[in-house]
């Protein structure tokens, strides 16, 4: 790797794991401070997202047709499937009622942890072996799990610890469902697509059963924001570096998005860092990074041990 395409790739994948802990910070700050329901915030997310993604799509689509010197017309292109996109839309729904009551930092730190060991394990279903240092670190992680939500789990709510664990159970499917995606941008594109006709059922099920469905200029506009910018092009930026990092490095990189989360919502919105937070961070964290760094040597050595002398 060149050191240009180096800068290029940190920078790429700085911007996208901000991107994504601005989502947690602009859902919690939409909902909790009641600019807008959870189910019209999802509905426009996706929504807006979708229309970010079309255009960008389009562009590309467009420059490699006139600018490429191979003819790319016959070229399949990857159009995701329902059942991905199915995987999205409960993500995101789940993640918008996780927020009504759950902190950004605590539904973060949840999020990344849970989808981390949901893949973990179904890694070894696969039949995949962890080591030592490596169950050490998985049950860290638990522990830190544990400690965050217990004794406190009704604080702020059940209801919502429950739809964060729903939201990053579908983002992990969603991820491992991906990693079979020769081209997961195209996918990703496509995916949010098929979100609208789940958006519509949704906005149509929120009219029929809720209340009312509650909107304000504010609310809408952090929910464009939201879709178009810190998911649509967050996505696309991901993806851009996601070629030139390691599976490892990929993994490590979005644990970042926890503390970004954490200290962007103490700053933007002013929620309070509590010492349990911290204390549960050091643990899942530290776990899920003994993890990354233990599945990296083996994977080194398994390479070493196969190699020709």
């Amino acid at each position: 790797m060149t050191r240009f395409l180096l800068i290029q790739t940190t920078i790429l994948t700085l911007l996208s794991i901000t991107a994504f802990a601005a989502n947690a910070i602009i859902c919690r700050w939409a909902l909790s401070d009641g600019f807008i329901d959870p189910v019209s915030f999802t509905s426009l997310r996706l929504g807006s997202g979708a229309v970010m993604l079309f255009i960008v799509m389009s562009w590309f689509a467009w420059r490699k047709k006139h600018l490429s010197a191979v003819d790319a017309s016959n070229d399949p292109i990857s159009k995701g499937s329902w059942k991905a996109a199915l995987m999205l839309f409960f993500y995101a729904i789940t993640f918008s009622f996780s927020y009504v009551t759950i902190s950004t930092a605590t539904g973060s730190l949840i999020l990344a942890v849970i989808v981390q060991l949901t893949m973990l394990g179904y890694a070894v279903r696969a039949g995949d072996k962890l080591h030592k240092a490596e169950w050490i670190g998985v049950a860290l992680a638990l522990a830190g799990l544990a400690y965050l939500m217990y004794p406190k789990l009704t604080t702020p709510s059940w209801w919502g610890l429950v739809m964060v664990f729903i939201s990053a159970y579908s983002w992990a499917l969603y991820s491992l469902n991906g990693r079979k995606s020769k081209n997961p941008m195209f996918d990703t594109a496509y995916n949010f697509y098929r979100t609208l006709p789940m958006i519509a059922i949704a906005s149509l099920l929120a009219m029929l059963f809720e209340d009312h469905i509650h909107l304000t200029e504010y609310g809408v506009l952090l929910a464009v924001i939201s879709g178009a910018v810190t998911s649509g092009l967050g996505y696309i930026l991901w993806y851009t570096a996601l070629p030139h990092l390691s599976s490892s490095l990929a993994s490590g990189s979005q644990l970042l998005m926890p503390l970004i989360a954490a200290f962007g919502a103490a700053w933007l919105i002013a929620e309070p860092l509590t010492l349990r937070f911290w204390l549960a961070a050091i643990l899942m964290l530290g776990g899920l990074a003994l993890v990354l760094i233990g599945r990296n040597q083996h994977r080194k050595a398994s390479l070493k041990s196969v190699s020709p002398s």
